[in-house]
């Protein structure tokens, strides 16, 4: 496991399963993968679940209302499951989150939501490189204390 926090991956794994919208919140780059399994008709007329990298939300209910403007054909949804991860994306693959996600968006039978999870992937490792640079550079960051010479 990356980093020294306690999370109980069986249960992760369990929601995962179960849960019809879901987001993993990464707070260290300030994003979150939002994953709405429920299947609408995308741009190119295929049935698909809504796979997206989006910045955080403030709360679970400001998600929701997001999804609700992002999908207005689908009901509204009932709850939002967020795991916090406050770990590195490799991580996730490292912990067998990220292949039971595959595994997930794979069951809806879509190859658009497959392709949607590949790049969301994508768009996070980019995003914590970025992150990493900024924070190598000490752009956006500020030094509580420093080395007495």
């Amino acid at each position: 496991m990356d980093g020294h926090f306690s999370l109980n991956i069986e249960a992760v794994f369990r929601h995962i399963d179960k849960a019809e919208t879901f987001s993993i919140a990464l707070p260290t780059i300030k994003r979150a993968l939002v994953v709405d399994l429920r299947l609408s008709e995308d741009s190119s007329g295929e049935k698909s679940p809504f796979v997206r990298m989006m910045p955080m939300a403030r709360s679970a209910s400001e998600r929701l209302r997001t999804l609700r403007r992002l999908r207005p054909s689908l009901p509204r949804a009932a709850e939002i499951l967020v795991v916090p991860w406050p770990s590195f994306v490799d991580g996730l693959v490292r912990a067998g989150i990220w292949e039971r996600l595959v595994k997930r968006v794979e069951s809806t039978g879509s190859a658009a939501g497959l392709e949607s999870l590949e790049k969301a992937f994508e768009e996070l490792k980019a995003a914590e490189s970025r992150e990493l640079g900024a924070l190598l550079r000490g752009e956006q960051y500020e030094v509580l204390w420093a080395r007495s010479r």
